[in-house]
């Protein structure tokens, strides 16, 4: 009896899931079937992975949803059969269905998406490819007579003829090609043209936004395969993805939470690059730099983001067209480029901006600008610090580029840009300054292998400074100061094959600075006028580069750059007391120079090496060396700039700023370029650097380099990047160890700091480690957050203090001796994304962030103030700009 009940028992649970998947079934059949919407959020949330789709093309069509609990292979060929669609894989968590002709384009895809054309593995390499083929409209199959080809690299475009057909002549190479048609949505495809070939495009008018798909600025594996290391670059679709800094994305602060890249303080955005100042880098905007790159003392960027095309920083290896800064450059590029009108524009509790682009005269033109002003001084008024609470600040900037397609192959670009900012601080101490830049740029594609540019620019930044003390009118004054900025650069490329890409070209700038001009307040003012003598040099740079591929493992950028100063008149140079100290007690006597007479004549030899060793397909092996010599110094003892700095050209007493890098780095990627990572390291030395004396004064000193002294640099770290660009989770970790030592050389004990041994400079902060990440929780909500945690700053503080006769007196350390307290900050944000929908015209969407989340005081600097009104005593205090959480709201929109 008992064996039969186990046999009975065995059968009934055998039978027990069949009759369950029986019941599933019939379930199933009844109440399962759902619209593809539906369905494409159950398999989005089940496999970690984004669908892409038009839902025209599944109109009427219903799906079972639990179709989404399969695997993911099986979920898409069912999705594929019912709709008689077929499914592109973009990258590792991207899919898209789209017709059948839209899938191959009648060639053949890598693995990163990059449409093949023509045979690789013939013998012969063309010099020229030709395409041609037919543009689509996807939905009908019908010729897109007109429709336009663009490749922006080569700076040619072509037309369809009246049956949608084109012919294209181009040199071999990778290229994002653009495809317009009005009514149909701009598409970008990246192409790798190994020889001639047909290919149709095809044009869909989908109604979904595939914002993360369509728009790539680069092929996905550029870290690992290009030559040249040590270069953080954004595109306009990362510059979207940023994280959010107080409400807005900043280019330049989200620039800080990469490796080898600083920030100067809570709100600063100036920054350090691998232990260099914040002068010695190289901001350029359409060519011409921008010499201060902060509203209100950091509180924002100049650089209004939204009308930006792509962000450049390089750290090192520095191609031989750049020069004039020792430790960084950022090339900013504008947006010059569109198929049709469009506006975005952000309302946020610190200020509104604006940007506006359109085409023009049949599309031959192209016309962007962009605006924000602000209303910041509620957020002063919420500071814990007294004397911010009764201060005021506001700015506004304005940007502009037109671009004119001359004929195909001449292009004229005209480009402009303002600032203007207004500090009071205490209503007693109002700051204005001030930003113009202007270029105009010519360039000429001679044929397919040759083409040339011509930019003409300038750059002035200029501030003035208040100071009315109501209880001290006599004392009260009026300042002002300002650099000027010329230039003129020309540059040839020329790509004579495959393996070889050349660019040369001679840069001539002039520099004017304006130290100062000091006069009376008003009558009551008892102020005698004074000016600081004015300086002004030009500076010839001439440089050859070549790009070159060595084999199929090893490439190499190869560069050359010879520079030319010369310090011009009218000018007082100062002659010191030989074999002495550089003194003001040892100046004996002045030699005059008249205008545009050359007082001294500096040259510089600056080779730049790249090298790039692939191991396998996903990870490389770099090496860079890069000499620069810098003609223009910031005279500072702040972080950030303020009225009282002071620019200082190259002369007979500060020789120029001479840099050597070398840097090493390893680079690889996974999951099919999903994740990047690398590790570099770098040794600087830097010759000539300036630093001041003990007690200098900076402000309005007519004998400014009696209070200077040159030392020399060593900065040397290690920075870590890992990198996930797919998926819901998104964002990156970046640690860098970095040094930044001085010593001075001089055998003179007042020409020493700290008896010649090695101190830490301003910027020595030895880690720095930023998280931040972006999670999306739907298609239109989406969460983000930054943590960042850097050693403090270095501080010279006072170690005893005594008094005599009723005065407190204090002894300071050596410099540098002490660090400030460790920062470290939380930052989060929320954003509900703009519609998805192509059709809709208005697309908004909302921010909200907080900004230090757990109110962390960190320090911003120190100070001594009195601590009585009666008595000589002096108190340490420390400043914290930012005391509790900040939240800030922002909606932006665009139509």
């Amino acid at each position: 009896m008992k064996p039969i009940l186990v046999l009975i028992i065995f059968i009934i649970s055998m039978k027990a899931p069949f009759m369950q998947a029986q019941q599933i079934t019939l379930a199933e059949q009844k109440n399962d079937l759902v619209p593809i919407d539906t369905l494409a959020r159950r398999i989005e949330a089940n496999h970690h992975i984004k669908l892409y789709f038009n839902p025209q093309w599944f109109a009427a069509k219903k799906f079972r949803e639990s179709i989404a609990s399969r695997p993911l292979d099986e979920c898409l060929t069912i999705i594929k059969r019912i709709s008689e669609l077929d499914c592109i894989r973009l990258n590792s968590d991207i899919y898209a269905f789209a017709p059948p002709r839209l899938k191959n384009y009648s060639n053949k895809k890598d693995l990163n998406g990059v449409l093949i054309i023509g045979d690789k593995s013939k013998n012969e390499t063309p010099t020229l490819a030709q395409l041609k083929g037919k543009i689509l409209n996807a939905k009908t199959g019908a010729p897109l007579s007109g429709a336009k080809l663009s490749i922006d690299k080569i700076n040619l475009s072509w037309t369809a003829d009246k049956n949608g057909s084109y012919k294209a002549t181009i040199p071999p190479g990778e290229y994002d090609i653009r495809l317009y048609y009005p009514g149909l949505k701009e598409e970008i495809r990246m192409i790798r043209v190994n020889g001639s070939g047909i290919v149709d495009f095809e044009m869909a008018e989908s109604s979904i936004l595939l914002k993360e798909v369509l728009v790539m600025g680069t092929a996905m594996d550029q870290n690992v395969n290009r030559a040249q290391m040590s270069t953080l670059k954004l595109t306009s679709k990362v510059i979207k993805e940023l994280p959010l800094t107080l409400g807005e994305r900043d280019i330049i602060k989200n620039m800080t939470l990469l490796p080898g890249v600083q920030s100067t303080g809570e709100f600063g955005t100036g920054f350090f690059v691998r232990g260099g100042g914040s002068d010695q880098n190289l901001i350029l905007l359409e060519d011409v730099p921008l010499f201060n790159s902060a509203h209100v003392f950091g509180m924002n960027s100049a650089i209004n983001s939204d009308g930006i095309n792509s962000v450049s920083l390089m750290k090192g290896g520095i191609p031989a067209k750049y020069g004039e800064r020792a430790s960084s450059v950022m090339d900013v590029r504008f947006n010059n480029n569109g198929e049709k009108p469009s506006l975005r524009a952000g309302i946020g509790l610190l200020d509104s901006r604006m940007n506006y682009e359109t085409p023009l005269f049949n599309k031959k033109v192209y016309w962007q600008i962009s605006g924000r002003s602000s209303y910041s001084d509620w957020l002063l008024h919420a500071m814990p610090d007294e004397d911010l609470k009764q201060s005021s600040a506001r700015f506004y900037d304005i940007n502009s580029l037109v671009s004119i397609a001359i004929t195909p192959k001449d292009h004229l670009s005209v480009f402009g840009y303002y600032s203007n900012d207004h500090f009071g601080f205490t209503k007693q101490n109002p700051y204005q300054y001030d930003n113009t830049l202007a270029s105009i740029k010519y360039k000429h594609i001679v044929n397919d292998k040759i083409n040339a540019s011509i930019v003409i620019g300038m750059s002035r930044y200029q501030n003035n400074q208040n100071e009315r003390d109501t209880l001290q009118k006599t004392t009260a004054y009026k300042f002002k100061s300002s650099v000027q900025y010329y230039t003129t650069k020309t540059n040839v490329g020329w790509r004579p094959n495959d393996t070889h890409s050349l660019e040369g070209g001679i840069n001539a700038t002039l520099y004017k600075i304006h130290p100062g001009y000091l006069s009376p307040y008003d009558s009551l003012s008892t102020v005698q006028a004074k000016k600081i003598n004015s300086e002004q040099g030009i500076e010839v740079a001439s440089y050859l580069s070549d790009s070159w591929t060595i084999s199929p493992k090893i490439s190499a950028d190869l560069g050359l750059r010879f520079t030319q100063y010369a310090n011009l008149g009218p000018s007082e140079v100062l002659i010191f007391k030989p074999d002495a100290a550089s003194t003001q007690e040892n100046i004996i006597n002045t030699r005059s120079y008249g205008n545009h007479s050359i007082v001294k004549w500096y040259s510089s030899l600056e080779p730049r090496l790249s090298v790039r060793y692939l191991i396998g397909k996903s990870s490389s092996i770099k090496a860079s060396y890069n000499r620069i010599s810098q003609f223009i110094n910031l005279i500072s003892n702040t972080s950030v700039m303020s009225p009282s700095d002071v620019y200082k050209l190259s002369s007979p007493n500060i020789k120029p700023l001479v840099c050597n890098q070398i840097a090493l780095g390893y680079f690889s990627n996974f999951m099919n370029n999903s994740i990047e990572t690398s590790i570099e390291v770098y040794y600087k030395k830097l010759d000539n650097l300036i630093d001041y004396r003990n007690g200098a004064t900076i402000f309005m000193n007519n004998q400014l380099e009696a209070d200077l002294l040159q030392a020399s640099g060593h900065n040397y770290g290690a920075e870590l990047f890992v990198k996930k660009n797919t998926g819901s989770l998104t964002g990156w970790i970046s640690y860098t160890y970095s040094r930044s030592l001085r010593h001075t050389n001089s055998p003179y004990a007042t020409d020493q700091i700290n008896s010649n041994k090695y101190y830490s400079s301003t910027f020595d902060i030895p880690h720095n480690l930023v998280v931040t990440g972006n999670y999306h929780l739907t298609r239109r909500w989406w969460l983000s957050g930054t943590f960042t945690y850097r050693t403090g700053q270095p501080a010279t503080l006072p170690e005893y203090k005594y008094i005599f006769q009723g005065n407190q007196y204090l002894y300071y350390s050596d410099r540098n001796k002490y660090r400030l307290e460790d920062y470290h900050r939380l930052d989060i944000a929320i954003t509900h994304e703009e519609n998805l929908r192509l059709k809709r015209v208005f697309k908004g969407s909302w921010t909200l962030s907080i900004i230090n989340v757990y109110a962390q005081k960190n320090p911003y600097s120190t100070y001594y103030k009195n601590s009585s009104k009666i008595s000589q005593a002096f108190n340490l205090y420390e400043l914290f700009i930012i005391s509790k959480p900040i939240p800030t709201l922002t909606f932006n929109f665009s139509f």
